[in-house]
């Protein structure tokens, strides 16, 4: 099986929720500070598992079925990491019974042409250097039937960054709902200048959008405060801000969506709390990037959000 060039894929066919992986599935221990930025499940046919580099116009692939269990992980480090986070995992997959299949590193498995023809988490969630990736298949036979794992690491300043996709056999997927890891209040956060500084992205907990709408009400937003007086404290300071909304609607329309949730951010953040403009960008993803099961109410109010991220500091 051959798996064509294709761009990256919309999440709009997902129906993603967060749950606690299984102990039966491939157990990772991540280094210190890790934190779980995307966890989601869905059943798949079919989902390609590379066998091999791109060539001419497609990724050689296997199939895996089964109950894909997907994360993405943010690991702190310094840049040139990514090998010694690969030969962690790898000794981790070993140890617990799985084979490892195919293993690259970014232009020896295709460069862009490989990484865009798999179906690898968009960010901000998950970056890829396409300089600077890794990648390896792993599987192990159980009494249910084969489990398999693809990994994909990389890096971005100061953080790595690992796609991990588990597929296992469906009556091994644990059902279980637990709270994501990224929540208004966590105190690992450790309030929204440290989370931004330190992971080099934070969400703005405090913004409410309804479905459809872009308009902030005129009411005093603390995260906003806070940012502006950050912003104002160094001029070589840069953000973007990235918005983000549930899954109804066409994805085209949702981006459009996303994108003036971060332009009425911007312009409360400039003409509000006298933000310099020249530090702020926008951007917008749609439903691209979902931090919560959209078909939750309670999901789709968290996915309408819009993200800061750092540029310089």
């Amino acid at each position: 099986m051959t798996l064509a060039r294709r761009a990256p894929r919309g999440l709009s066919c997902l129906i993603p929720c967060l749950l606690a992986l299984p102990a039966a599935a491939f157990d990772a221990s991540w280094p210190a500070g890790a934190e779980r930025v995307l966890s989601r499940s869905e059943t798949v046919v079919g989902y390609p598992l590379a066998t091999g580099p791109f060539t001419e116009s497609a990724v050689p692939s296997a199939p895996g079925d089964g109950t894909l269990l997907e994360e993405v992980w943010q690991v702190p480090g310094a840049p040139g990491e990514t090998a010694a986070l690969l030969s962690r995992l790898r000794d981790q997959l070993t140890a617990q019974g799985y084979e490892i299949g195919f293993a690259c590193a970014d232009a020896a498995c295709g460069g862009f042409d490989f990484r865009y023809a798999l179906p690898i988490a968009e960010g901000p969630a998950m970056h890829v250097d396409l300089g600077d990736f890794r990648y390896l298949t792993a599987t192990r036979q159980t009494t249910a039937g084969p489990e398999h794992v693809a990994l994909t690491l990389s890096q971005g300043g100061l953080l790595g960054y690992a796609h991990l996709a588990r597929i296992v056999p469906p009556e091994r997927a644990a059902p279980t709902v637990v709270p994501s890891t990224r929540v208004a209040g966590d105190p690992a956060d450790g309030g929204l200048i440290a989370g931004l500084t330190a992971r080099g992205h934070a969400v703005l907990e405090d913004l409410d959008f309804d479905t459809g709408a872009s308009a902030l009400s005129d009411r005093r937003y603390d995260s906003l405060v806070t940012l502006a007086d950050w912003l104002a404290e160094g001029a070589e300071r840069r953000i973007v801000l990235v918005g983000h909304t549930d899954t109804e609607g066409a994805l085209e329309r949702n981006i459009d969506l996303s994108r003036a949730r971060a332009l009425a951010v911007r312009d409360a953040l400039v003409e509000g709390f006298g933000a310099d403009s020249a530090q702020i960008e926008a951007a917008g993803v749609g439903y691209l990037a979902p931090r919560a099961a959209n078909s939750l109410p309670e999901g789709r109010e968290a996915n309408r959000r819009v993200e800061v991220v750092l540029l310089a500091q």
